[in-house]
Formats: C-alpha cells, sequence, structure tokens
C-alpha cells in the first residue's frame, strides 16, 4: 500500500492528495484513506482472500452473461428485440476516513487528547455498525523525516498502542457520521513530551493517519514568519486580461481568497508586480473588482516585497549564465490613452505648436495631452522592501546565489535570496537569517512549509486535520531554535481563503510562538550555510531557447515603425513562461514553452513574399510584378532585394516597401533583357531597414526571349510592304487592261492621206456618237 505525502504534490487539494492502489480519494492529512492487503467484500462480514474474490465476481459474471442470453432469447420468442445501449461500468465507491485532532492537533500538559473521525458511506448499499481504532505511538518521532515516512508510507521505528475504540453506527448510502474519540489523560501517561504518530482504523480496511504533539509543562518560545506567496499561478501571456482578473478578484476568485486569508494577521507578503501592471494598464476599463483587490492590497499593513514580473525564476536565469537578472523593457503596447482620460492631464511640450495644428484642422484649441503611467508606475509594489529574490522550490545553488547577491540595489547592499531547508546545508543552529560566503540568505524551513501549503489548499472540512501536520512540523523544527525561524506557503497551486487562514491560525497560535516581521527576520544575527541545490540544466536549455527567440523577434521587429510593439510584449511572456509556479506542472510548462515556440515562429514568418509564378519575357524592357505578404497588424517597411543568376537579364537589384498590414503589396521590379534568350532565375530576399533577412528566400523562373519582339516587328513590315507593294502592281495592271480594253472595242479610223488627215481638224467637245457605229 502507498499514500501521497502533503509534501509529494503539495499543488493539488487535500481531497485529490491520495491515489494508487487501495487509496480512498477524499481523505485529508491526518486522515488518509488506505486500503490494505485484505478486502471486505461487506464491512464487518470478514475478509475474504483476493483468490476467493475473484471466483466470486467470474460467477457473477456467468451469471449475467446468462441473465442477458435469456432475455434475448425470449425477445426474440416475441419478435421483438431492442437494440441494446451500452452502459459504463460505474467505479465501485468505497468509504473514506478522515481523521482531525483537535486544538490543530497540540495536547497541552495534563489535557485529554480529542478528535473527531468522519466516516463516508459514498457507497450504494448501507454499512453497518461497527468501531474504530485509534492507536499511538509509544515513542515520539524526532525528525522530519520520520514524520515524512510515518504520512507517506505508514512506517514507524517504534511500537503504537491502541488508546481508543469508539463506536460507529450504521451509516445509510450517500452519508456520512462524525465520531468523537477521547483519550483520558492516564492513557496518555508515561509519554514525553513530543511528536506521536496518531491513526485510526476502520473495519480493518481504511486506516487515516496524523500526528499529535504532546506539550510539556514549558513550551518552547520561538519567533516565526510566515511569507505568503500572492501570485496568480502559471500565466503564458505577459499581462493578464480582464477576464482572468475578473475571475481571480471576484467574489470566489484566487487573489480574493488570498487577501482575505491574510488580513487581520502577521503574515508578509510576496507579491507579482505583474498583478498590480495587468491592472493599471487598463485605467479606467478595468475590471471593478480588480481595481478593488488593488485598494484592499495597499490598505494591507502587512509587510510585503516584490517578486520578479511575473515571478520569473531568478535561479534559472542564474543557471543560464546571466549576470543581470531579467525586466520588462515597456508595457506601452498594453495601453491606450483612452483609458486615462480621467488622468491628471500633462501640458504639452510645445502648447503653441499644438493649438496651431489643432486650429488648422478646425478642432479645439486644448493643449493638453493625456498621461500615461511609466514602467516603474505600473509595476510599483506600494511599501515593498527592494532587493529580495525568492527562487522556485526555494532552490539555487551557490553561483546562482551569488549572482543574486549582487544584483544593483537602492540602498547599495547586497540582495538577499530566500532558500528552502531542504536545499541548504547548516550548522546545528536552527534560524532563517544565514550568509553564504558573505551573500544573505533567509531560510524556511521546508516541513511546515509544505504543510502549510497543503492546508491552504484543503477544502474548508478538511483543513482542521491538515493543520495537525503543521504543528507536529513546527514542534519538530523549532525544537531549539537560534533566532527567528521563516516558514512559508510556497507557490500556491490552489488556495482557500479559510484554510489558508487556518494554516496561518496554526502557526501563530502554536504554544510559545510569537508573530516576527521582515525586518526582524533580516538584522537577526545569520548563521552559516551554503546552499546544497545542483544547476537545473533542463530549465536553463529551456531559457536559452526562449532567449533565442527574443534574440530573433528583436531582429525582425525592425521592420514596423515602434519596434517595443513586439519586442516589449515578448519580454513580458518571457518572464511569464519562466514563473516559478511551472516548476510544479512540468508537462504543462512544456506544452507553454511549445506553444510559445510556435508562435513565435508564426511572427517570424508573418511577412514573406509570396511565391511567385514563371513568367515569359518577349521585350525587352518590361516590369515583373511580385506581392509581398503581410500578416502582421502593423505597417512593415521591407526592401525587396532581387538577384539574377545570369545577364541576360537587368534588374532593378534594390525596392523600398511599405507592407500595409493584412493585405498582399504589389511590388513592380523593372527588368530589361539583354543579349541572347534562355531561362533566368531571380532570387527575391526581403530584408529588414537593419539588413536582417524576412521570411524566405523566393525565386522567380524568367523565360527570356526578348528578340522575338525584333523579329516580328521585321516580320510585320515585310507583310506589310508586300502587301503594299502588291496592291499598287494590281492598280497599274488593271489599269492597263482598261485602257487596253478601250483601245480594241473603239470605231475604225479611216486614215486617208496624211494630207488630209492635218488639214482635217477635229471638232472641239465634240460627243462621240456611238450609234453611228
Amino acid at each position: 500500500m502507498r499514500t501521497l505525502a502533503l509534501d509529494d504534490n503539495p499543488g493539488h487539494t487535500v481531497k485529490h492528495l491520495f491515489f494508487g492502489s487501495g487509496v480512498r480519494r477524499g481523505s485529508a492529512p491526518g486522515g488518509l484513506g488506505v486500503r490494505r492487503d485484505t478486502i471486505h467484500s461487506r464491512l464487518g462480514a470478514g475478509t475474504m482472500s483476493t483468490a476467493r474474490r475473484r471466483v466470486v465476481e467470474r460467477l457473477r459474471g456467468t451469471a449475467a452473461l446468462l441473465a442477458v442470453t435469456t432475455t434475448l432469447v425470449l425477445a426474440g420468442a416475441t419478435g421483438a428485440v431492442a437494440s441494446p445501449s451500452p452502459t459504463p461500468t460505474p467505479t465501485p465507491a468505497e468509504p473514506t476516513l478522515v481523521l482531525a485532532p483537535l486544538a490543530h492537533g497540540v495536547v497541552a500538559a495534563g489535557a485529554a487528547l480529542t478528535s473527531t473521525i468522519e466516516v463516508s458511506n459514498p457507497t450504494s448499499t448501507d454499512l453497518a455498525p461497527t468501531s474504530l481504532t485509534v492507536e499511538l505511538s509509544d515513542s515520539p518521532l524526532t525528525t522530519s523525516p520520520e514524520l515524512d515516512e510515518w504520512i507517506d508510507n505508514g512506517e514507524l521505528a517504534t511500537e503504537a498502542s491502541v488508546i481508543d475504540r469508539p463506536a460507529v453506527p450504521a451509516i445509510v448510502a450517500g452519508d456520512s457520521e462524525i465520531v468523537v474519540s477521547t483519550v483520558a489523560v492516564e492513557a496518555l501517561a508515561g509519554r514525553t513530551p513530543g511528536v506521536y504518530a496518531l491513526s485510526a482504523t476502520y473495519g480493518g480496511d481504511v486506516v487515516s493517519r496524523s500526528a499529535i504533539v504532546l506539550q510539556g509543562d514549558t513550551p518552547t518560545a520561538a519567533a516565526i514568519g510566515v511569507i505568503v506567496a500572492v501570485t496568480a499561478g502559471p500565466q503564458t501571456d505577459g499581462l493578464l486580461s480582464a477576464e482572468d482578473l475578473t475571475t481571480l478578484t471576484g467574489t470566489d476568485g484566487r487573489l480574493t481568497d488570498i487577501l482575505a486569508g491574510v488580513a487581520g494577521t502577521s503574515a508578509i507578503l510576496a507579491v507579482d508586480p505583474a498583478l498590480l501592471a495587468s491592472i493599471r494598464v487598463m485605467g479606467d476599463s478595468a475590471p471593478a473588482s480588480a481595481l478593488a483587490w488593488l485598494d484592499r492590497l495597499a490598505a494591507l499593513p502587512n509587510e510585503r516585497f516584490a517578486l520578479q514580473f511575473g515571478d520569473a525564476d531568478v535561479s534559472v536565469q542564474a543557471d543560464a549564465g546571466l549576470t543581470t537578472l531579467l525586466e520588462p523593457t515597456s508595457l506601452d503596447y498594453a495601453m491606450s490613452e483612452d483609458d486615462f482620460v480621467n488622468a491628471t492631464p500633462t501640458p504639452s511640450p510645445n502648447p503653441s505648436a499644438t493649438a496651431d495644428a489643432q486650429t488648422d484642422e478646425g478642432g479645439d484649441t486644448d493643449t493638453d495631452t493625456v498621461p500615461l503611467p511609466d514602467l516603474d508606475e505600473l509595476r510599483a509594489v506600494p511599501g515593498a522592501r527592494a532587493a529580495m529574490y525568492w527562487p522556485a522550490q526555494g532552490r539555487a545553488d551557490a553561483n546562482a546565489v551569488n549572482v543574486l547577491a549582487q544584483q544593483p540595489s537602492a540602498t547599495g547592499s547586497p540582495a538577499t535570496t530566500l532558500l528552502s531547508s531542504a536545499e541548504t546545508e547548516r550548522s546545528e543552529a536552527r534560524a532563517a537569517a544565514s550568509s553564504a560566503e558573505g551573500a544573505p540568505l533567509l531560510v524556511y524551513e521546508a516541513g511546515s512549509s509544505s504543510a502549510i501549503r497543503a492546508t491552504a489548499a484543503a477544502t474548508e472540512g478538511s483543513a482542521q486535520a491538515a493543520s495537525a501536520l503543521i504543528s507536529a512540523q513546527i514542534a519538530l523544527e523549532a525544537s531549539s531554535p537560534s533566532g527567528p525561524l521563516l516558514v512559508t506557503t510556497e507557490r500556491m497551486a490552489e488556495v482557500s481563503a479559510i484554510s489558508l487562514r487556518a494554516a496561518i491560525d496554526t502557526v501563530f497560535s502554536y504554544p510559545g510562538v510569537v508573530p516576527t516581521t521582515l525586518s526582524a527576520l533580516l538584522s537577526a544575527e545569520p548563521a552559516g550555510a551554503q546552499s546544497a541545490a545542483q544547476p537545473d540544466e533542463e530549465a536553463a536549455t529551456r531559457l536559452d531557447t526562449l532567449l533565442a527567440g527574443e534574440t530573433s523577434i528583436a531582429e525582425f521587429s525592425s521592420i514596423i515603425d515602434d519596434p517595443s510593439l513586439l519586442t516589449a510584449p515578448e519580454r513580458s511572456d518571457l518572464l511569464q513562461l519562466i514563473g516559478a509556479g511551472w516548476r510544479d506542472e512540468p508537462n504543462a510548462w512544456q506544452a507553454a514553452l511549445t506553444a510559445h515556440a510556435e508562435a513565435t515562429t508564426t511572427t517570424l514568418t508573418s511577412v514573406a513574399i509570396q511565391e511567385p509564378s514563371t513568367v515569359q519575357l518577349v521585350s525587352p524592357e518590361a516590369v515583373l510584378p511580385f506581392f509581398v505578404r503581410n500578416d502582421l497588424p502593423f505597417a512593415a517597411n521591407v526592401v525587396l532585394v532581387s538577384t539574377p543568376d545570369n545577364l541576360r537579364l537587368d534588374v532593378e537589384r534594390t525596392l523600398t516597401v511599405r507592407a500595409e498590414p493584412g493585405v498582399n503589396t504589389r511590388v513592380e521590379v523593372p527588368v530589361r533583357a539583354r543579349v541572347g534568350s534562355g531561362e533566368v532565375t531571380i532570387e527575391l530576399r526581403l530584408l529588414s531597414p537593419t539588413f536582417e533577412q524576412v521570411g524566405p528566400v523566393q525565386r522567380a523562373q524568367v523565360t527570356v526571349r526578348a528578340e522575338w519582339e525584333r523579329i516580328g516587328i521585321i516580320g510585320l513590315g515585310a507583310i506589310i510592304v508586300l502587301l503594299l507593294g502588291a496592291g499598287f502592281i494590281r492598280t497599274i495592271r488593271r489599269r492597263r487592261r482598261t485602257r487596253a480594253a478601250e483601245g480594241v472595242d473603239g470605231p475604225t479610223i479611216d486614215q486617208g492621206t496624211t494630207e488630209e488627215n492635218t488639214a482635217r481638224e477635229p471638232e472641239p467637245d465634240r460627243p462621240v456618237d456611238r450609234r453611228d457605229e
């Protein structure tokens, strides 16, 4: 059998903390439902072996098959057989058990031990009356690992004794019963103060495990600070949308629950600046619930410090070789002047020029401009202490600690890094304030922090049971403090306001504990410590990939008028993608990185040359049309470079193009054919103003037949000449034929003598009368 401890998967709600062979879902810390190797066919009816159960199940299956067959045969006899619809086999429900020691599991000296044990029956049959068996270890647990082994695996280095057998009445299907177990002081006699393993067993089948703290006459005094992470959880976009903010800051939203849980406590807040910036960039259009949440955060008196933007993991940046932490470059891309019309106007730098321009355009002469907050104003956390870094999972290797300590700060003093005790080697002295070769550290207790995180994520009914483990961990970790201690909620995947308050109250209500401030923690005398963590090479590789994509976007962005419209969102997205919350969800993180890589590729290929078609060039000079595609929402300024592969064609080598957004822009490239015909390949590429290639290279195939035009003109001229000559000759010949015909068909002339012909003068203008013929 196996169970899942609180710190194995602290990102899930407690009702989902238990899985695997024989595990009852719905149990809580201190109430882990675990089936043993034997399984009851009916609670209270004895034990059935596995082999026997299989035989019974097979017999039942055979009987069911026979029943179905009989039904079909009878239906066939009547001539009406209904088509059976498949019914999914329901998952058999099993009883669950939740053990919750009262007073957060702390038993004062001379007091009785009282616990509530909730037995739930989600099955479809009633449960018979039986009794519970409550056991307590004979010797105390001495270390946090021992406590973890008990909760995780039920393993004890000592024997346990039965201390109570409370009766459980019959439980009808779908109902539950709460049984109160009270153990008298006499049953606890002989046990020294300390942490003891506690368990409850129902019907010999279901086990719930917890722990209690037996107090001595004088509780150990300890000053403890609690840090609560105020984050939205893993995100893929640099800024949260209005819809996301409405959900997170609504009545039942995550951010609302966090503020409700810390209100009235001495908890120290670790705030993600991206939350505040996401609200502020919206100005007047921000959701009302988000603006109210922002006001409530500012009004809280709790000490606080700012996380990196997007809760970016600072340790992975150091592991990737960065010496200066990444920061957002601008958030102007997310703001609109229309959302800041109610802000105090800022005078224009040149009022007269503005007035003249507005007057010329027929507008009014208002010379004020709408002020927009700058980057520092957008991400500022009011009252936050500077130079504090909290790596993901509290792990940062020695190099990362050194890099973080050297980050610039307003005070000039080294920055402080928060580390988990599970990733730190320190002396026997137990204190939060530490130092690693001059680098300031705050070391928080891993066991208590994991228990707090699990309690904060528990359902309201399970928070009491979960809080007992907080007390047990504090008893072990605060047994001999040498200075103020620190615990955290770690990064909470899920949180409930009531459960978070229960977790914080459990810490501060523990006997002898007093709240301490962040200032006190930082000013305490540091103890020697050093990081035991190793560099996270896999995470560093992922960051390297993101940075390479960001570089490509930066090179590509020079094609638009304002490159920050592309580079600034990319940086904000990158910071969110290395957020500390992703470390608890590795599969989701990989999916988010893959989606971002695909989006980067889409952006880098959004401006490109459309694939050209083959061109037949039959004239010595022409214009070749090409098209530049622009899928960006911004106009793109590019240079089209055309390079032929031989000398048959002269091409205009470079043309400046302004490609309008969302359309294909036509570009006409002048060309001139030289002597000779043949195939020419023109290589087409786009360059940015900074000479970076944009989009893939395209190649246009041009078939040059420029001499055909000369041949055609000569041939056409020859045809025209021939036609004109033929027409001229035909006209002459026709006239000759006409004249010849007139000479043959006219009257016969009497020749006479020469003298008579000479003396005879023709009569002028006398018409020829052919009737004489």
